[in-house]
């Protein structure tokens, strides 16, 4: 009998630390297969999602009915009448106008086959945004099957497609954005990031950001990004549909809590602070604090020299962190950040944790391999959004402290390669040349 060797024992190790993602995967797909209008055997078909409210939009748009699209008793009046067994179901109509435009061509279609389309472009998009992310990442090559399992059974994806929300198209604009960055096209990556105004709270921290870090043709793509969607709302619609949009948001906002459910699912420091159950005055406060915090540490990283993967990665971290209101679906924007990270964490494996974090205090954590903690942390981050059920007892959401971990990591990783010579980079060099390039 062959003895095993260190390649074998590293695999089995493998495979053993993949042993959650093959349970979610098994869970999440069938989960997600038997619940669609498939004709699968056993399927028990689930029309009540958050789908529901962009398809509704969508008849809006066909019937050209613009008090419509504000009005949650008009909106609710529509739901059984165009999706089955659903009764009367009240929303809060928080999407700009486009959204609407969008989704009208959907909003042609049964409900359940709209649904289906909806999710079959949702996995498209988030597997096209993974592909395109692995390719640049050299250190991941030679693990394609890895990557892919990690991906199919990612939880955000799940939770994306169980609620079939919209969140795909966050990450689409996100991964754009990357790419145009890569690329030294900094006005294109803002016309991506700006069309993250179908959800505002989105674009939070790339405002803040890219503004004090005078990145003007980000924010001047981003402005153009927001303006070309709105412009195309008005043509459909006229320009008084954005008054509507704006006084629908000054009724809904003040009643935010009354709207959001599952509140188990949210993942940012607001929601973190109000899941411990403190006086909502202290509860915002302690939000405000933090997440300014988070967004001055994002700036300080994002005009750190350093590759670009991890300064975009913090970008991303600041972004779930700094949002009001993100949920597990909504998680799915961090796809990029994970591989991005993965790849650099590999990429660190002949160093100690004193040699890429040199203000570590502890001689007993200094001399450990980086890349094996960071990749632990980066895993624990990848399946926390599973861990909701945490929240729901112990009133205490175990993503954002992890998440906040890993962003101070990179954060030291940076500002410390920030007083190094130029010529010292660890990770990756500082082009001047070529600010935004790998």
């Amino acid at each position: 009998m062959r003895q095993l060797t260190a390649a074998d024992h590293a695999r089995i190790r493998l495979q053993l630390i993949l042993i959650p993602a093959y349970l979610w995967l098994f869970y999440d797909w069938q989960d997600i297969l038997l619940h669609l209008p498939l004709g699968l055997p056993g399927s028990n078909v689930v029309f009540k999602r958050d789908f529901i409210q962009f398809y509704i939009q969508g008849v809006v748009a066909r019937q050209h009915d613009a008090h419509a699209l504000y009005d949650v008793e008009s909106l609710a009046a529509l739901v059984p009448r165009f999706v089955p067994g659903v009764s009367n179901l009240p929303f809060p109509p928080v999407y700009g106008p486009q959204m609407s435009v969008f989704f009208s061509p959907l909003a042609a279609l049964p409900y359940g086959a709209a649904l289906s389309i909806w999710i079959g472009v949702s996995i498209a998009i988030y597997l096209g945004c993974g592909y395109a992310v692995w390719k640049v990442c050299p250190r991941l090559r030679d693990r394609p099957w890895t990557v892919a399992l990690l991906l199919v059974a990612d939880p955000t994806l799940y939770f994306a497609l169980r609620f079939a929300q919209a969140s795909p198209i966050g990450l689409l604009c996100v991964t754009g954005a990357f790419f145009a960055l890569r690329a030294n096209r900094p006005f294109v990556a803002g016309l991506a990031i700006g069309s993250l105004i179908y959800k505002p709270q989105l674009g939070l921290a790339a405002a803040v950001i890219f503004f004090f870090a005078r990145e003007w043709r980000i924010v001047l793509g981003a402005i153009a990004g927001a303006a070309l969607q709105l412009a195309g709302a008005c043509v459909f619609w006229g320009p008084s549909i954005l008054v509507a949009y704006v006084r629908s948001l000054s009724r809904i906002l003040p009643e935010t809590t009354m709207w959001e459910t599952n509140e188990f699912h949210m993942h940012s420091w607001r929601a973190f602070f109000d899941l411990l159950g403190l006086p909502v005055a202290v509860a915002t406060g302690a939000y405000m604090v933090v997440a300014a915090i988070v967004l001055i540490v994002a700036l300080l990283c994002w005009r750190a020299r350093g590759p670009l993967a991890v300064r975009y990665s913090v970008f991303l971290l600041a972004t779930v962190l700094a949002d009001p209101h993100i949920y597990s679906y909504d998680f799915v924007v961090l796809t990029p950040a994970l591989l991005l990270l993965w790849d650099w964490a590999l990429e660190q494996e002949p160093r100690t944790i004193g040699d890429v974090l040199p203000s570590v205090p502890f001689d007993w954590l200094r001399g450990r391999s980086f890349s094996a903690a960071f990749q632990w942390l980066l895993y624990f981050c990848y399946l926390s959004p599973q861990f909701s059920i945490v929240a729901l007892v112990l009133h205490v959401q175990l993503s954002v402290p992890a998440i906040s971990l890993l962003g101070l990591v990179l954060a030291g990783f940076l500002l410390s390669t920030t007083r190094q010579p130029v010529g010292g980079l660890a990770g990756g060099g500082w082009n001047p040349s070529r600010p935004y390039g790998l």
